[in-house]
């Protein structure tokens, strides 16, 4: 065989060669438009897109068993496709070419609110019902706790991302500290690269999954904070899918089983579960994806801490409510004191809860019946009264309270009880005006007025006492003193606003008087309720003003 022979010989091996593979890489990962998926005829053909999340051949080979199973299952016929990145998943569903699609859970939010998208089933990612985010820095870095990265340069996974972006930035923002407060900021698209970056020095901190960051932990890799759990990827289906259609992939993901360990498997789905997810994008982002059914209840909370924590630590009770009155309950948590206010004047929630304070200011104006008082831990043993604390740094000055005069103090809200009003009656009787004698600022949320101590911005602050073993995640309680405990006072009462028929009333208050310190209920700080009466804070109403 002479030169050109064996070269023509090497052409058509190397042609017939590159066609064999093209066939087989479209039949394996469904990249062509006939090849795509097992054609049957007369079968109905989904579209299935997958936002892309890691390496794009590990997706494949994690979803392709899924698409064969369905394919059978169903007698149907599926386009598996990864799109280049998110903003290409969301167009393709916005223009009706997904039937079925694979989103992060803060992509599912947007999708969910524009376009209507129906979740389907959790995707559980290695069998892993929950994902955690999880703030990284080097073991030797001496960083140990989240209030020790201001100024510091910080480095983040894909910028829609949950686990390595919107959770981060979402824990940060629960202590007040925004992007600007960072010396840089990049995002670096993969995890494994922030990690690796911050290792190399390039980064003093990182935001990144804690699957991610435990394989790194043995490399010198320390986590400094962890989120608590998220909910999973989902699949969801368009909003024109025939209803039967996707009742049936519904019941046959669910029972689908993995023929090996580090395979999806599937989990029923609720859309409530991802609300945490819509307060962490209303917090950093400002897009606002939280809705409420036409016939859900609405149980307004005061917001104590952030709505981050708040949600996570109520959610457990409207549950309970929702199971013991067989009416859905949905949160509403405002941003702040004032808003919390002007939402029950407006009679936009069903039930409110709120501290006795403002809910001595809102009864003013409006009819609202007291139906149970919280029964909390206070934090040694259960009471149905609580106190508040005037806090400073350990190495300050401030020994007394007549040291607080001429001082920078900073109080939760001028609505607060427990991070205000108590103090100051505290100081009345002590012949001093705190209002007059010192220069007072709002922190708005407890986290704050801990953190603005701690720092120094302020040289004292006024807390519920419970706040004390709230925050011990976030600062070295060992650098702050109690100065002073303020005299106890009647706990928060849960409320009903007018409008809600004593039907209701007397079912939601059987069950919060039957409610037992379950875990789940004990997150919220609370014990238990005790029915209660308007009477019951009379003393408090003649001590306090209104103005």
């Amino acid at each position: 065989m002479n030169k050109k022979q064996v070269h023509e010989s090497k052409q058509g091996f190397f042609l017939v060669f590159s066609g064999l593979m093209l066939v087989l890489s479209l039949v394996l990962f469904g990249t062509g438009e006939k090849v795509l998926a097992k054609e049957k005829q007369g079968a109905e053909q989904l579209n299935l897109f997958l936002q892309p999340v890691g390496k794009v051949s590990l997706m494949y080979r994690q979803f392709f068993p899924v698409k064969k199973y369905l394919e059978k299952r169903l007698d149907i016929s599926i386009n598996m496709r990864v799109k280049e990145d998110l903003e290409a998943t969301l167009r393709g569903i916005e223009k009706g070419e997904a039937d079925i699609a694979y989103l992060d859970p803060s992509a599912y939010c947007r999708a969910r609110h524009k376009y209507k998208v129906t979740p389907l089933v959790k995707v559980h990612k290695n069998r892993e019902p929950h994902n955690k985010s999880a703030l990284v820095a080097r073991k030797d870095s001496g960083l140990e706790k989240i209030v020790q990265l201001r100024g510091k340069s910080l480095a983040l996974g894909k910028r829609h991302s949950t686990s390595s972006s919107l959770m981060p930035l979402a824990m940060f923002n629960e202590i007040g500290l925004g992007l600007k407060d960072f010396s840089r900021v990049e995002y670096l698209q993969k995890e494994d690269q922030v990690a690796l970056s911050v290792l190399v020095g390039d980064f003093d901190v990182g935001g990144i999954s804690l699957k991610t960051a435990n394989k790194y932990r043995s490399a010198g890799l320390r986590v400094i904070k962890q989120s608590k759990p998220l909910p999973q990827y989902l699949l969801c289906v368009s909003r024109d899918m025939d209803k039967e259609l996707a009742s049936d992939l519904k019941k046959a993901l669910l029972e689908y089983r993995p023929s090996r360990e580090r395979m999806h498997s599937f989990a029923p789905v609720q859309d409530r579960e991802y609300n945490i997810v819509r307060i962490a994008l209303n917090n950093t982002t400002g897009d606002n994806y939280l809705t409420y059914p036409p016939d859900a209840l609405k149980l307004g909370i005061l917001p104590l801490y952030s709505s981050i924590k708040m949600y996570r630590m109520f959610s457990p009770l409207a549950e309970y409510l929702t199971q013991k009155t067989g009416r859905e309950f949905r949160l509403v948590i405002p941003k702040d004191f004032e808003e919390f206010v002007r939402i029950v004047k407006q009679n936009k929630v069903d039930f409110a809860y709120q501290n006795p304070y403002v809910f001595l200011l809102l009864n003013r104006e409006i009819d609202l019946r007291p139906l149970v008082q919280t029964v909390s831990p206070e934090p040694r043993k259960p009471r149905d009264e609580f106190r508040g604390a005037i806090i400073a740094k350990k190495d300050s000055d401030i020994r007394e309270l007549q040291d607080l005069v001429g001082k920078k103090i900073m109080i939760v809200s001028q609505k607060s009880a427990g991070g205000h009003w108590f103090q100051k009656l505290l100081l009345q009787e002590k012949g001093i005006d705190i209002q007059e004698q010192a220069e007072i600022s709002e922190g708005k949320r407890h986290e704050q007025v801990v953190l603005a101590v701690y720092r120094g911005k302020v040289d004292a602050g006024f807390i519920r006492e419970a706040a004390l073993s709230m925050v011990r995640e976030t600062v070295d309680m060992q650098k702050i003193r109690v100065v002073d405990y303020t005299s106890y006072f009647p706990n928060w009462p849960l409320v009903s606003t007018p409008g809600a028929s004593n039907e209701l009333i007397q079912k939601v208050e059987q069950a919060l008087i039957e409610l037992q310190p379950v875990e789940k209920i004990k997150q919220a700080r609370i014990c238990g309720f005790n029915r209660t009466e308007y009477n019951e804070y009379l003393h408090l109403e003649n001590l306090v003003d209104f103005k």
